[in-house]
């Protein structure tokens, strides 16, 4: 306490030490911005990682002082002159860690006419005032919550004036440019996970794809006629190993059989599956258009019939054959004991033998023996637990509710198909967490796009 009683001039003290710290950001700010080899994109995510809130003003003044230091003018591609400054304009830049003013010069080709922007190049800044850190946040916000809430919780993190239109806007953006191919794993990256699941394991993991449909609400837009509801086809590919659970891929969007199928064959010829590592599985509620397309692309794999799916059919029975009487409820467990013991065809010859008390109970028979007969290779249930395999596609409807439904199943909601196929393609990307990395390719094939962009030079008064 004493030592610290000596001490009489207490603002220059706080003084050096803030004088201390600020050398230190400016240094780390200095090395963030490398211009002119780092984008804006690049700087803000860097110097978030060490200062999650920082004074926006101290960052613009490194960055426009770099920029100035670093780069020259530039040399027109086309003819090899060197370019003339034309004027200077100030770029209002918003991003996550506040708005930055960028005073970016504009050269002009003696010979050519070709406009250059050094500076907007060198950021890769997008048209517009919100920059790409933004419009990823934006894309996050609007893929998870409606615009006008995501709008609502970017202005009351970042303190900025974003608008619900704005914020749709920067979502739909993002979302055309995701492909299948951008956030599913690569054969590296799933050779990885496969070696890391069987370590010392004495047979290989189940690789589990499953399929299903999910109703969306599509708005109609022809005058007069009222809204409908589409089907959304998804498919969810997992490693599973005895209680281990690992998620590799989701894949939802609004489409027909062929679109799907399509969809499956790129999926296919992406080569990413080892076959001689896996034991490959697929497991569907009995759709035929869901076998069709898995006969077709994945002949080899195991095929599965959803055991809850099944059991619904000999309920469905039960309850007009037996008339909700204990005796039905002893039906459906026997039933279920054979079917696990992979006695279907008994079960189907005892049910074509069975007298039927009403014409309902003889229509819903046939119906289940049909379904039976034409799934038997699919539900030998004993066996498959034997093996490891999964008897119920609860994975799949698991994926049906958290990507599709709790987004898109709003009060009130009705879909452009195009609006609601990005919304599902950013919470695939999301839940396959390949969203950052598409996100950096994303903003990187933005720059290549923007520097073989040709300018207009811009009359300044």
């Amino acid at each position: 306490m004493a030592t610290v009683r000596k001490i009489r001039n207490w603002p220059k003290c706080y003084k050096d030490m803030y004088d201390n710290i600020l050398d230190q950001k400016i240094a780390h700010i200095i090395q963030c911005v490398d211009a002119p080899n780092n984008t804006l994109f690049e700087i803000i995510n860097k110097i978030r990682k060490e200062y999650p809130s920082i004074d926006p003003e101290l960052v613009q003044i490194v960055i426009q002082g770099e920029l100035d230091r670093q780069v020259q003018a530039p040399t027109c591609t086309p003819c090899g002159s060197k370019a003339h400054k034309k004027y200077s304009t100030k770029k209002e830049c918003v991003t996550t860690i506040g708005t930055l003013v960028i005073d970016c010069p504009y050269y002009v080709c003696p010979k050519c006419k070709a406009v250059h922007t050094p500076y907007e190049n060198a950021l890769n800044l997008r048209d517009g005032k919100y920059q790409y850190d933004v419009q990823k946040i934006a894309s996050l916000f609007g893929s998870k919550e409606t615009f006008e809430e995501a709008a609502e919780m970017m202005n009351e993190i970042y303190r900025f004036d974003i608008s619900a239109d704005t914020v749709h806007k920067l979502t739909n953006q993002v979302a055309d440019e995701i492909s299948l191919e951008e956030i599913t794993p690569t054969s590296q990256e799933l050779s990885k996970i496969i070696e890391d699941i069987s370590e010392e394991n004495y047979r290989r993991p189940v690789l589990v794809f499953s399929a299903d449909g999910a109703m969306v609400p599509i708005r109609t837009e022809d005058k007069g006629q009222p809204h409908h509801w589409r089907e959304a086809k998804g498919i969810r590919g997992y490693l599973l190993d005895k209680d281990k659970i690992v998620h590799l891929l989701s894949w939802h969007q609004i489409s027909n059989v062929t679109e799907f199928r399509g969809f499956l064959a790129e999926l296919r010829d992406k080569d990413i599956i080892p076959q001689d590592k896996v034991r490959l599985c697929f497991v569907g509620d009995g759709a035929d258009w869901i076998w069709d397309c898995v006969k077709e692309y994945f002949p080899t794999c195991r095929q599965v019939l959803d055991y809850f799916h099944c059991s619904e059919h000999l309920h469905d029975f039960a309850k007009h054959q037996f008339a909700g009487s204990k005796k039905g409820d002893e039906w459906i467990e026997q039933t279920k004991v054979r079917l696990f013991h992979n006695n279907a065809s008994h079960v189907i010859a005892g049910l074509k033998r069975m007298k039927c008390k009403t014409a309902t109970a003889e229509t819903e028979r046939t119906k289940l023996v049909n379904y039976l007969t034409k799934n038997k290779g699919r539900i030998e249930y004993g066996r498959l637990r034997r093996g490891g395999y999964p008897l119920g596609s609860g994975a799949i409807e698991s994926a049906n509710k958290f990507i599709s439904n709790i987004r898109l199943k709003r009060s009130g909601a009705w879909w452009k198909v195009d609006y609601a196929n990005n919304i599902l393609k950013l919470r695939c990307a999301k839940y396959n967490s390949k969203f950052d990395s598409f996100f950096e390719e994303y903003e990187q094939k933005a720059k290549q796009q923007r520097a073989s962009r040709p300018k207009r030079i811009r009359r300044v008064k």
